[in-house]
């Protein structure tokens, strides 16, 4: 199934053969274009698209970083990651719905490994419009929060700058994710429950 979400192609930085293309349609490098937050992403990280200040959503997320039902790795948090989502949600609509969050200053980079990205993908930064499948996600992407000179019009204990968007999933999983910190050279690991306990 797929999920059923107009999404707008932001204005991120250009991506790599890293981010390879899922399947038919607009492919990555198609659109995208090329953003000064490229050298903000440090070279020890895998490479896709760059979602960052310009792309953002804004909401009030507080308490966020302490919420048990949502997944924190450092700086960031997938709200409502931290729960089993019903295998009958991800069956239905592709995958399921997380808003992401980084705290103001820090770099995350995301990444579905590559044993994974047969079945997951991430719905974040461009995408094209309609209804998506893992195939139009990315393996990889990108957060440069808001610094403190462009306020990010959201807050989560503190300032935040916060993405919508979707972990895909082709069927019900344990979707794992390596998440990679400011210039952390190795990638912390987490994992998603999408229909299926971890």
């Amino acid at each position: 199934m797929l999920l059923a979400a107009t999404v707008v192609a932001a204005s991120c930085s250009g991506g790599s053969d890293d981010d390879r293309s899922m399947g038919a349609g607009p492919t990555t490098s198609d659109l995208l274009v090329e953003s000064s937050t490229d050298s903000a992403v440090p070279a020890s990280h895998p490479r896709g698209p760059v979602a960052d200040c310009s792309s953002r959503s804004w909401a009030d997320f507080t308490g966020a970083f302490s919420d048990p039902a949502n997944l924190t790795i450092g700086p960031l948090v997938l709200v409502g990651a931290g729960a089993l989502t019903p295998a009958a949600v991800v069956e239905s609509i592709g995958g399921n719905k997380f808003p992401l969050l980084v705290r103001q200053g820090h770099v995350v980079t995301v990444r579905v490994p590559a044993n994974a990205q047969r079945y997951a993908a991430l719905g974040y930064g461009p995408l094209p419009q309609g209804e998506i499948g893992v195939r139009d996600g990315h393996a990889t992407v990108t957060f440069v929060a808001c610094t403190a000179e462009e306020p990010s019009g959201s807050i989560a204990d503190g300032p935040a700058t916060f993405w919508s968007g979707f972990v895909l999933a082709r069927r019900p999983a344990c979707v794992p994710l390596d998440v990679y910190v400011d210039d952390e050279p190795a990638p912390r690991r987490a994992e998603i429950e999408l229909g299926r306990p971890c």
